[in-house]
């Protein structure tokens, strides 16, 4: 067999770019202090103790991070937070049951709905112009959601979003468990907050019952890593109906599913990678975390003279009604007519060798994390300063027609407005539609189109327009289909 992946892996990574994207370690093999080979890639044996059933040295780490984080409990993912969401979910929801959903869910939350045949109540973000991303969800939608959905058992949204955008899960929690339902939040890109220096509050210190975290997206871990926290919280009352679980049972619906969802064979390199990544950021508190926060508003700082290009700001995301803003994101927009965010990012590929975490028809987004150093910042600072002075002034149109699209000409949907009910059309099978049956422009993974949702023209032009500028559409052979 040839092996063609690893060729071209080893090419790739061989080339001078740099990763304004995850995984957070960003490819620096000296960043922790131990490095994990085949010689730790080993099974359960005696003495090693077992992920799924952990008695002995992961037990014993695993109540190290209830320490650092002040949870219950908390538990290694090797499964990426997908499994943690999934758990989470069939840890309070019955098949059938009601849930509450920020509409800018990630796709494993619609899996976990599909799955249990849930009945999915979604709540609509405002959108912060013009980049057309979604601000936080507000404990005044989700009141009035629970009051006319009293039968809720859970509520569940991401907190920060992929772009960075934070909720107030404090205020959300009291208002939740009021109800006698279950908060649960989605912070896959909010691993690094409850070690950030001035950064927002981590879910897990808000009164969240769950919160589920990507190792992998900020801290120094391996893709896959993860970590899911049952939280410590003051809700006491029971729900009339009596639904309401102890955190002693809660406990015991997660471990349950936890035993579905993980994996049979863990891998150990994983868990030993993830308790490596929280010691170093445990130990970088005062230095190394200090050094890349003040880097990092420096260089914000600096890029708020850009004339066409602009850093999104927290005052932007706090006008357009979002609580609050984790600033390690970069969420770069552009001013000026005929450039799109899918040529950008290829400008800066082709030309400056910087890899960024992804973009839309109206913005770039590179992650940042600790791993990133002065001279990082300064590399993305010099292309970010060339582009900016380039389209001042320059036609952007030389940049824009670099753009190789991958469905030119190709029908997207029909232009008619279709409509489905919600609760028929999460039963794909029993209805013979296709598993695929969400249209997804990727990354982030939040679907722009489920089941149950009336498919305007608006969106139609929307996705046909992402695929026309090269960004990845999933899903759209599923609309083809006579529904």
């Amino acid at each position: 067999m040839e092996r063609i992946f690893q060729k071209t892996l080893n090419e790739y990574c061989n080339r001078d770019y740099y990763p304004w994207h995850m995984p957070g370690h960003k490819r620096q093999e000296n960043l922790n202090s131990h490095r994990f080979g085949v010689k730790q890639d080993v099974t359960e044996l005696p003495g090693l103790d077992n992920l799924l059933a952990p008695e002995g040295a992961i037990a014993e780490s695993m109540k190290q991070l209830t320490q650092i984080y002040g949870t219950w409990k908390s538990y290694y993912l090797v499964n990426g937070s997908t499994s943690g969401i999934l758990t989470a979910i069939s840890a309070v929801c019955k098949r059938g049951d009601t849930i509450i959903l920020g509409r800018h869910c990630h796709k494993s939350v619609y899996h976990a709905v599909m799955l249990l045949e849930l009945k999915p109540v979604y709540l609509y973000p405002a959108m912060i112009q013009p980049y057309e991303i979604c601000s936080s969800v507000t404990g005044e939608q989700i009141e009035q959601a629970l009051r006319e959905h009293p039968e809720t058992k859970a509520v569940i949204f991401p907190s920060p979003t992929y772009e960075g955008v934070l909720s107030d899960v404090s205020a959300i929690s009291k208002i939740v468990h009021k109800y006698g339902a279950k908060l649960i939040v989605d912070e896959a890109h909010g691993a690094h907050l409850e070690f950030g220096v001035n950064a927002p509050v981590s879910a897990v210190r808000c009164g969240a019952d769950l919160v589920i975290q990507s190792l992998h997206k900020t801290l120094p871990c391996y893709n896959q890593c993860a970590i899911l926290h049952i939280c410590k919280t003051e809700a006491k009352n029971p729900s009339p109906d009596n639904r309401f679980l102890t955190i002693e049972e809660l406990q015991k619906q997660v471990e349950r599913y936890l035993n579905v969802y993980q994996t049979s064979s863990p891998s150990y390199l994983l868990v030993a990678n993830m308790e490596e990544g929280i010691a170093s950021m445990e130990e970088w508190r005062n230095t190394r975390t200090v050094s890349y926060y003040d880097c990092l508003r420096r260089y914000r700082e600096k890029w708020s003279t850009l004339q066409v290009l602009h850093l999104l700001t927290p005052e932007e995301v706090k006008q357009a009604g979002g609580f609050a803003y984790d600033e390690s994101k970069l969420v770069i927009g552009i001013t000026k007519d005929g450039l799109n965010g899918a040529a950008l990012l290829q400008e800066l590929e082709e030309k400056y060798g910087m890899i960024l975490e992804m973009a839309s028809l109206h913005y770039v987004l590179a992650m940042t994390s600790v791993a990133d150093s002065e001279e990082a910042f300064s590399r993305l600072d010099d292309a970010l300063q060339k582009i900016d002075k380039m389209l001042v002034k320059e036609n952007t149109s030389e940049i824009q027609t670099r753009i190789k699209s991958h469905a030119e000409g190709e029908e997207l949907l029909p232009t008619e407005e279709k409509k489905r009910t919600n609760r028929k059309h999460w039963m794909w099978e029993a209805e013979g539609l296709p598993v695929r049956d969400f249209v997804t422009v990727y990354p982030p993974g939040v679907p722009v189109l489920v089941p149950g949702e009336v498919i305007t023209k608006e969106k139609i032009e929307y996705l046909q327009s992402c695929m026309e500028n090269g960004l990845t559409v999933h899903g759209v052979e599923a609309l083809g289909e006579e529904k």
